[in-house]
């Protein structure tokens, strides 16, 4: 009853204040710490360990413990995010977003959830090579609702299995294949099928049945192997070359049978080198990873370089292709400066190329390019604002746009 009580007087913390830190690999890059330090996932995102958590806690420019109105409550989050002796950690990310639509020159502007989600893990007592970990967001039932982005999932739920820390690790469940680099902006035009109406290659938060081998024994090293069923990744469609319209992967549906999945698996794969100066002065990594399943694969190579405390410069390369449909180049970079722990400038410039099919012209190659200059700005501990300007360029118009997402975590 404690443990439900506090999490409760925290959520209840972060709707009376106003955003959070998912891993974001320019973090990685000013810290030169791997996204594994501070999260269950080894890849980032999701629920936050107990480092984790107390650089979220850090990241403030104001001390509550100085504002009376705050004192007493931000007291409730207690010493780390951990219960039951360390067996038990809780997370959770709410984020919303007020922005109007790139897809229309004249759309209106609103307000939208992009992140209601809540995690857990469990260390089953007695047997520390041995945890469950899972989270729920509610979020994607109002996008799934209204059919904005096929194929992504509402839970997550895995078991985790490593014998040592030195050891490789076996993840078995419904998860997010370890693919590319996982940001926290499910508008990134470098993971998107770029055009005027642009729409989400994979969906953000895409998670399907599976098993994935994870090798993080060595600093300087990461590797991922993975299968899984294509349930959610075939309910995305494309327009092909004979005038059929269906899933990117033929002969598979979100509704075909077991069998028929089991016959037709995606297959992952992800090399990462992360190397560092000896006075840590300097971070970096290299990578690439692919996904492939028949007549769809998705090519991804990433690099970055960061000096520490001070900036960071990422970028990333997808070639996308589903066979007689469409083929993608995109890419995006990236450059982040930090003044201060608790404000991160950043401007990005994106680029995306397609050709696709469609009844009247055939073979189509649509195009777009966007410029966002923004800030992540922690004015409370878990609490981000991120003001945004946008500019969009595509081939039926040119258009600019403000944002401003709301992120509160824990």
């Amino acid at each position: 009853m404690t443990i439900i009580l506090r999490s409760l007087c925290i959520v209840v913390v972060s709707l009376l204040s106003t955003a959070s830190v998912l891993a974001l690999p320019q973090f990685s890059l000013l810290t030169g710490n791997r996204c594994l330090t501070c999260h269950v996932n080894a890849q980032g995102g999701g629920l936050r360990g107990e480092l984790g958590w107390y650089a979220a806690k850090d990241a403030s420019m104001l001390n509550p413990k100085d504002i009376p109105l705050l004192r007493d409550i931000y007291a409730l989050d207690g010493e780390s995010n951990s219960y039951l002796d360390g067996q038990l950690t809780i997370g959770m990310d709410l984020r919303g977003q007020l922005t109007r639509s790139p897809s229309f020159a004249q759309a209106p502007r609103r307000f939208f959830p992009m992140q209601l989600a809540l995690y857990g893990a469990l260390k089953l007592n007695g047997a520390e090579w041995l945890t469950v970990e899972g989270g729920f967001d509610a979020a994607s039932l109002w996008s799934s609702a209204r059919g904005m982005y096929p194929g992504q999932s509402a839970w997550t739920a895995s078991a985790l299995i490593q014998p040592g820390l030195t050891l490789p690790l076996l993840r078995v469940g419904k998860f997010q294949p370890t693919i590319g680099v996982r940001y926290d902006d499910h508008t990134m035009l470098v993971r998107q099928v770029a055009g005027a109406f642009s729409r989400p290659l994979i969906a953000p938060l895409y998670a399907d049945w599976g098993a994935e081998l994870q090798y993080d024994g060595l600093q300087w090293l990461s590797l991922s192997a993975g299968a899984f069923l294509p349930q959610n990744l075939s309910a995305v469609n494309t327009a092909y070359s004979n005038g059929d319209f269906g899933s990117i992967i033929k002969g598979v549906s979100p509704d075909s049978s077991l069998s028929t999945m089991l016959r037709s698996p995606t297959l992952t794969g992800r090399v990462k080198l992360w190397l560092r100066t000896e006075d840590h002065a300097l971070n970096s990594y290299l990578g690439s990873s692919i996904l492939a399943n028949g007549n769809f694969s998705m090519v991804s190579f990433f690099a970055g370089v960061g000096l520490t405390d001070k900036l960071s410069l990422m970028g990333e390369y997808l070639i996308s292709n589903v066979r007689d449909g469409f083929a993608g180049q995109n890419w995006s970079a990236e450059l982040t400066y930090r003044p201060f722990a608790w404000l991160y400038p950043y401007v990005r410039y994106e680029q995306g190329r397609t050709q696709v099919f469609d009844d009247t012209n055939g073979r189509n190659n649509t195009s777009a390019n966007n410029i966002v200059i923004g800030a992540q700005w922690f004015p409370l501990p878990y609490i981000e604002l991120r003001p945004e300007w946008r500019f969009y360029d595509n081939d039926r118009f040119t258009a600019t746009r403000w944002n401003v997402q709301v992120h509160f975590f824990y």
